[in-house]
């Protein structure tokens, strides 16, 4: 009878330790214990993902940066094409006309006439004396005769004059003239015409950066001629 019951105390205590070890076995197989430097890996992993993203962002610009030189030489392409389409179409400039902007040009640099002289000599050649309807026409005029080779003390006539009506400014083609800037210089602060009744004819001043002033009539002045360019081909 003892040992009976000694046999079945051992298997009742055998059988619980069995269970309490396959309890823990299973905790530990499914959660297992938190390492130590769990912290210092998040750290790591974070990092690494970051790294990731730069790298991603770098490589996404350097392709955004190829992509803009693309349109940069295909924009260069266009422009090139269009310049050689206006090449082969051609502006042609009679005599010693040279084209600028829309209309050809001619500063008759061993010339110097009064400004009733200047408008038939440009006449007598086809054309007249330069007008400037527009700050891109007067920019044209100007690049031509500042790389013309005349001193700045130079003057050239233009085709405007205040004839017809004191202070009424008109192209020789009857069109009002623009005022102010960038066209008119000024002189002692004064910003030209000064409305002088001596002074009904415009020129450029060679000593105002060949702007725009009004001066006697009888000056004798280089002429600036104009004429309309012809398009060929």
């Amino acid at each position: 009878m003892r040992l009976t019951v000694a046999v079945l105390w051992m298997v009742a205590v055998t059988t619980w330790a069995l269970e309490e070890n396959s309890g823990s076995d299973l905790y530990d197989g499914h959660f297992p214990p938190l390492h130590p430097n769990c912290s210092q890996s998040l750290t790591d992993l974070l990092l690494l993902r970051q790294e990731i993203q730069l790298k991603e962002l770098k490589q996404a610009e350097q392709e955004s940066a190829g992509i803009l030189r693309e349109m940069a030489d295909i924009l260069a392409d266009i422009k090139g094409s269009l310049t050689r389409s206006n090449t082969s179409t051609g502006i042609s400039c009679p005599g010693n006309f040279k084209n600028y902007g829309e209309n050809c040009l001619y500063l008759a640099k061993d010339v110097g006439i009064n400004w009733e002289e200047a408008l038939l000599f440009c006449q007598d050649l086809g054309g007249n004396l330069a007008v400037f309807r527009d700050a891109n026409a007067f920019a044209h005029a100007l690049g031509y005769v500042k790389t013309s080779g005349i001193a700045k003390t130079g003057n050239v006539w233009v085709g405007g004059n205040d004839h017809s009506v004191e202070g009424e400014w008109r192209w020789v083609t009857g069109e009002h003239m623009p005022r102010g800037t960038p066209f008119w210089g000024d002189y002692n602060y004064v910003r030209e015409p000064v409305q002088n009744t001596a002074e009904n004819c415009a020129f450029l001043h060679g000593a105002d950066d060949f702007l725009m002033h009004d001066a006697p009539c009888d000056w004798k002045v280089i002429p600036l001629c104009e004429i309309s360019a012809s398009r060929t081909g």
